[in-house]
């Protein structure tokens, strides 16, 4: 009876993990079209700043390989390519619509030649900010409805589960990004 009743919680477990991640992601890709982005140009946009932000309390530290592709926290065009699980073409392709917009700007690595260096701009930066600020004021209206006790055990459960999953794979070829942004939004 005990593995019918846990199977029948995996199902549920994944049917609204599919849920939610569906709701957030259609969500996302509505607030940031409506500022001419797409997910992937964003994905590019917060690797660039996460780089060279301070990790959060629930942040854990990059693995990899990950410092190696960075000039004081900018980022090479490879580095980028890793971070978001992309080939460097794509990046490429992807940087240089970014750099049309106003949004980034590249130079070569004076240390290393073949190395290209991408930074955000302040227009980049000031962009990231309001989709940050998009992001927190939507999730608060959406948290505002739960109690404090089940917000803060939502939390929990969130961490936990996200540190289950790191351990699981992290022998793998999986790479999770350390400040829970990576290929999807």
């Amino acid at each position: 009876m005990e593995d019918q009743k846990f199977s029948e919680q995996l199902s549920e477990i994944e049917q609204l993990l599919l849920q939610v991640s569906w709701l957030e992601q259609r969500r996302f890709a509505q607030d940031i079209a409506a500022l001419n982005l797409t997910p992937p140009q964003f994905v590019i946009l917060h690797s660039i700043l996460s780089r060279g932000a301070h990790p959060t309390p629930h942040t854990p530290p990059r693995t990899r390989g990950a410092v190696a592709e960075s000039r004081g926290g900018v980022p090479t065009m490879s580095a980028l390519a890793y971070d978001t699980l992309q080939h460097c073409a794509t990046v490429t392709g992807i940087v240089d619509r970014l750099e049309k917009m106003g949004l980034v700007t590249r130079q070569r690595d004076a240390q290393d030649r073949r190395q290209v260096l991408v930074e955000l701009t302040p227009l980049g930066g000031d962009l990231l900010s309001k989709i940050r600020g998009s992001r927190e004021k939507r999730l608060r209206e959406t948290l505002q409805r739960l109690s404090e006790q089940d917000a803060s055990e939502f939390l929990r459960l969130l961490c936990a589960y996200l540190e289950a999953f790191r351990l699981q794979y992290e022998d793998t070829e999986v790479s999770l990004p350390a400040d829970g942004v990576g290929a999807g939004p």
